[in-house]
C-alpha cells in the first residue's frame, strides 16, 4: 500500500465491525464508506463503487483481522472485547 492510498483510506472500529471510509470523498457530512468487516462471521462487504486501487488495499488490511478468527479483539478504550467470528462455526474460514 503506497503512503497516499494508507493516507486517504479511514478504518474505525465500530460495535458491529470495522469500517474503512475514503478521506478524500465525502458522502452526507463523513467519509464515504467503502468497506465493512463484520465482526460475527468476518466477512468483508466492499461497496460497489470503491475504487480498485482502494479495494486492495482494504481487502489485504481485512485479511489481517480474517486470519485471526477467534482471538478477543478489543473495541473500545474501556477494554471491551469481541471474539473476532464468534458466529462462524468451529474450524470455519470467513
Amino acid at each position: 500500500m503506497t503512503t497516499d492510498t494508507r493516507d486517504r483510506i479511514f478504518s474505525g472500529v465500530y460495535p458491529g465491525g470495522i469500517v474503512w471510509a475514503d478521506r478524500h470523498n465525502l458522502s452526507h457530512g463523513d467519509y464515504k464508506r467503502l468497506a465493512f468487516l463484520d465482526f460475527e462471521t468476518l466477512a468483508l462487504d466492499v461497496e460497489a463503487d470503491c475504487p480498485d486501487e482502494l479495494r486492495a488495499a482494504i481487502a489485504e488490511d481485512a485479511q489481517g483481522y480474517q486470519v485471526r478468527a477467534g482471538e478477543a479483539f478489543k473495541v473500545s478504550t474501556a477494554g471491551q472485547t469481541v471474539t473476532l467470528g464468534w458466529g462462524l462455526s468451529a474450524g470455519a474460514k470467513p
